[in-house]
């Protein structure tokens, strides 16, 4: 029975792919939307559900249930040992449908059922393993999305003052100060961007699958998208400067944490908070289409690379140190090529879909006027993308290391069907749409330096990385250095320790205090204190009641002796 259903939904995804991707050719052809409200009444209440298709949606959630579909399949059997798999299959289910209101919602009240949606299911999926680990990932991922949606309700309420809660009704009006700075915020926190960056690396605890969905087309992509379909809001400079400045930072930030990093989940992770500052910076500079681009090839090769790894650490016990790897094209040769052309993607290696849109997003920076830090921020991020990249590859296949054991209790032919059409989308995806979809509306004019300029840099990485593939070993760096660019420049303890020394550490201070000196002054001791000063009072008053009495009796004797 549970077969047949999950077969039925598999089926029913797949439908969904192809209809939604035919819709968004159609509108790309007629250059046409549609708009639709569903209205409902309940009793004299009517409730209206917005919904808006254009070929941007539509290809979007044409993406999403492509991959949430292999993904699904790939649960199916990577998740066959654990016990509560009905609870998984939901909360993934329901994640999905999250992710689908928050793409199709022009309505700022109805995009907070999605956004919220995303947030309150994703602490579900990440405590799932339910241990101390997943339990403190999940709460630092859930109070991070807590922030976003403060910032989303303080954009609600701004748009009441305006009369209307769908955005195609401001495209005209003038731009809200707060309303602007609310969104940018909302989007920074659900894209990861500093200083906001520490929940990504963290909900990795999480299993695998759910790590495929959130890193490649959900959760991480929602600011990346309603930055997007907002774009008409930040044209301003100073906007766009800021989110220039924080993507690069990010960017760099992610790329030297993961230059240091041997966690093999958590090095991808790294890889897709850098690729989302890349996105987030493509988007401040005007180019949304090559934002929107990117993020699409993107979704399909991460997707394949934490699926890919997902089996290596199946393989090696779950043991997710790329240290006790090595040489697994003995053992995963199928796998090792599917991971290894993920990998290419990433770093942009001609002619795979990552190629298409990050060697265009490059190109269109260096004919943009900016000034020469931004132009050095991008090239070093790319530098670091290829340096943990190609790392990541010499653990994985150069490394003379073999296991004792290796666990072979999966079923590879079934997780390799689920594998494989992510793999032919993360070869032939970005030139298809780059031809078909994303057609080129920009001339491109470089000197012949600055065209091979990127090839230089991407040969260069490529040798560092050889050089220096075991940083903390063959560097002479600093510990604390070493801890500082190991750690995400301490931000993971910013957000932990931090308030947990502010406000948890403060209470037992007060508590210490409270059973020091202060218990000494104002508890036993003063009662005490109090208590021998108040009989000392009495006497004394006693003392002076004699003496006045006895004062008084010899004053009135004398009187007495006098007038006799």
């Amino acid at each position: 029975m549970k077969s047949l259903f999950f077969l039925s939904f598999f089926m029913l995804m797949v439908f969904s792919i192809f209809f939604f991707f035919y819709l968004c050719l159609m509108f790309l052809n007629l250059n046409s939307s549609i708009f639709v409200q569903w209205d409902f009444f309940l009793s004299n209440f009517k409730i209206s559900f917005p919904m808006f298709f254009d070929w941007m949606s539509c290809l979007f959630m044409s993406l999403v249930l492509m991959i949430s579909s292999s993904i699904m399949f790939y649960s199916f059997f990577y998740m066959e040992s654990e016990l509560p798999k009905d609870r998984f299959f939901f909360l993934m289910f329901f994640f999905i449908l999250s992710m689908i209101f928050l793409i199709i919602s022009p309505n700022f009240l109805c995009m907070l059922l999605g956004w919220d949606g995303l947030g309150l299911v994703s602490y579900g999926l990440v405590i799932f393993y339910q241990n101390f680990k997943s339990f403190s990932a999940g709460m630092i991922t859930a109070l991070t999305n807590r922030i976003g949606d403060v910032f989303i309700l303080g954009s609600i309420f701004l748009c009441s003052n305006m009369g209307s809660w769908n955005y195609m009704n401001f495209l005209k009006l003038n731009k809200e100060f707060f309303l602007i700075i609310f969104f940018v915020l909302a989007a920074m926190t659900k894209s990861a961007q500093i200083p906001f960056s520490a929940w990504l690396p963290a909900a990795m605890a999480a299993p695998t699958p759910v790590s495929s969905l959130v890193h490649s087309s959900t959760l991480v992509t929602a600011g990346i998208y309603i930055l997007i379909r907002f774009n008409f809001l930040i044209e301003s400079k100073t906007f766009t400067n800021f989110l220039v400045m924080i993507s690069m930072l990010t960017m760099i930030m992610s790329g030297i944490s993961g230059c240091f990093e041997y966690d093999l989940k958590k090095i991808i992770a790294l890889s897709t908070l850098s690729q989302l500052g890349l996105m987030m910076g493509t988007v401040s500079m005007g180019m949304n289409n090559l934002a929107f681009f990117h993020l699409v090839t993107h979704a399909c090769f991460k997707a394949l690379l934490f699926m890919c790894s997902g089996i290596f650490i199946h393989m090696y016990f779950d043991n997710q140190d790329i240290r006790y790897f090595g040489l697994m094209n003995k053992n995963f040769s199928f796998i090792l090529c599917l991971f290894n052309c993920a990998n290419l993607s990433l770093c942009g290696f001609p002619f795979l879909s990552g190629f298409f849109s990050k060697d265009l997003i490059l190109e269109m920076v260096m004919m943009k006027e900016m000034n020469f830090i931004i132009f050095f921020l991008f090239k070093f991020g790319t530098f670091l993308t290829v340096f943990y990249s190609f790392r990541l590859k010499y653990f994985l296949t150069l490394k003379f290391y073999f296991p004792q054991k290796l666990s072979m209790n999966m079923k590879f032919l079934l997780i390799q069907k689920s594998l494989f059409l992510l793999f032919i989308f993360s070869i032939l995806l970005g030139f298809f749409k780059s031809k078909f979809i994303f057609l080129p509306q920009n001339f491109i004019i470089l000197p012949f330096k600055l065209k091979v300029f990127i090839i230089k840099l991407c040969i260069l990485s490529f040798f560092k990385a050889l050089i220096f593939k075991n940083s903390l070993n063959y560097l002479n760096l600093k510990k604390l250095f070493v801890l500082f660019m190991w750690n995400m420049w301490f931000m993971y303890f910013l957000k932990t320790d931090f308030l947990k020394f502010l406000f948890l550490d403060f209470g037992s201070k007060v508590n210490k205090i409270s059973l020091g000196w202060v218990e000494i002054l104002y508890g036993n001791k003063f009662n005490k204190n109090m208590s021998f000063f108040s009989f000392f009072l009495n006497k004394i008053s006693l003392m002076f009641f004699f003496l006045s009495f006895s004062l008084g009796f010899f004053f009135m004797s004398f009187l007495y002796f006098m007038l006799i």
